[in-house]
C-alpha cells in the first residue's frame, strides 16, 4: 500500500479497507490534539496554543478529504459528494460568524435555526459515512479507474 498517494493524492478509487486503513493517521491525528489541548496548552507558549493545534486539525481534515474523495470515486460519485462530511463544520463555522457579525434578536430563532441546520447536516454526514463503510466497490472499472478489487488481485 503506498500511503502517499492514499493520503495525499486524490486521483483513483479505494476499498472499505484501504479507507478504514487510511482511517488510522486521521484518527491518531486527532488522537495527538486531544492529547495536545488537554495537557499542553498550559505548557508552551500562546503562539503554539493556536498554531500547533490548527495545523494538527487542518493535516486531519485534509487525509479524511483526500480518503473521502477516492472513496466516492470507488462508486462512481464525483468528489463534490465527499462535501457532504464537511457540512457539520460548515454548520457550526456558519453560526459561529453569524453569531459574530449578525447577531439574532431573538433567541428562540436561533435554537429553531441552527437546531434544523445542525441536525440536517449530521443525517447528511452519517449517511455519507455509512455509505463510505458499507457500500461495495463497483465491480468494473469507471472514468475514475479500476476497480481497486480486481487490480489488487
Amino acid at each position: 500500500m503506498n500511503w502517499i498517494h492514499l493520503l495525499l493524492g486524490t486521483k483513483g478509487r479505494i476499498a472499505r479497507k484501504s479507507f478504514l486503513l487510511g482511517l488510522l493517521p486521521v484518527l491518531l491525528l486527532v488522537g495527538i490534539l486531544t492529547f495536545y489541548l488537554r495537557f499542553l496548552t498550559g505548557i508552551l507558549p500562546a503562539w503554539a496554543n493556536i498554531a500547533v493545534p490548527a495545523l494538527i486539525a487542518v493535516e486531519a481534515l485534509y487525509f479524511l478529504a483526500n480518503l473521502s474523495i477516492k472513496r466516492m470515486h470507488d462508486y462512481g460519485r464525483s468528489a463534490g459528494w465527499s462535501l457532504v462530511l464537511f457540512s457539520p463544520l460548515a454548520v457550526i463555522a456558519g453560526f459561529l460568524l453569524q453569531q459574530k457579525y449578525f447577531p439574532l434578536q431573538s433567541y428562540e430563532v436561533a435554537v429553531v435555526v441552527y437546531t434544523t441546520l445542525i441536525s440536517m447536516a449530521f443525517v447528511g454526514f452519517l449517511w455519507m459515512l455509512t455509505e463510505m463503510l458499507f457500500l461495495r466497490s463497483h465491480e468494473k472499472g469507471d472514468r475514475y479507474g479500476p476497480s481497486p478489487n480486481t487490480a489488487a488481485a
